[in-house]
């Protein structure tokens, strides 16, 4: 069944269930929500899925972050978006940020802080080449998990992703600051 155009803005606006709309700050509360499970997940594959949801999470809150940021405001007689240049000023203390010439609504984002390039490169293995390798570096788990395939090289996990939360809560409130 075709959508039926709709005749005018308030038969419009009637159709919107606000309800369901998720809020930008949606991506942070997801990003607790698998960081919650993740210090408590004791099985390595359940560990692994985990942290796939959660740097899914934090990338996509960047992302989300960053188009928002471009498309804050609209200019009243054009229509056309005008970017809030304090939260892309925020925002590229930790990402880089590049927006689409022929596409401005197609923005993407890359690690700029520690955190968020290691973030970013994480994710890229996981999302692009190969699942995560987790070792176990000691019989204490979750926090016995490591980042790696290399024995006595690997990146502590539960710390890292402690870090990236971090990171997120202090974006956020510098965000939030602006408001």
């Amino acid at each position: 069944m075709a959508d039926k155009p709709v005749a005018d803005f308030g038969e419009w606006f009637n159709l919107l269930d606000f309800d369901a709309i998720a809020l930008p700050s949606d991506k942070l509360d997801e990003c607790r929500f698998f960081l919650d499970l993740i210090e408590k997940e004791v099985d390595a594959q359940r560990f692994r899925w985990l942290i796939s949801a959660f740097f899914g999470a934090a990338y996509s809150y960047f992302e989300i972050l960053a188009l928002h940021a471009y498309e804050s405001f609209a200019d009243p007689e054009s229509g056309e978006s005008i970017a809030d240049y304090d939260a892309l000023e925020v925002l590229r203390r930790y990402v880089v940020i590049v927006q689409d010439a022929k596409r401005p609504s197609f923005v993407k984002t890359a690690g700029r802080h520690p955190i968020t390039k290691q973030l970013y490169e994480l994710r890229k293995k996981n999302t692009h080449h190969a699942p995560l390798s987790i070792l176990k570096t000691t019989k204490e788990l979750p926090v016995g998990f490591h980042f790696g395939y290399l024995k006595g090289q690997g990146i502590a996990a539960l710390p890292f992703c402690r870090d990236v939360m971090t990171l997120l809560e202090k974006v956020n409130a510098e965000l939030h600051l602006l408001d």
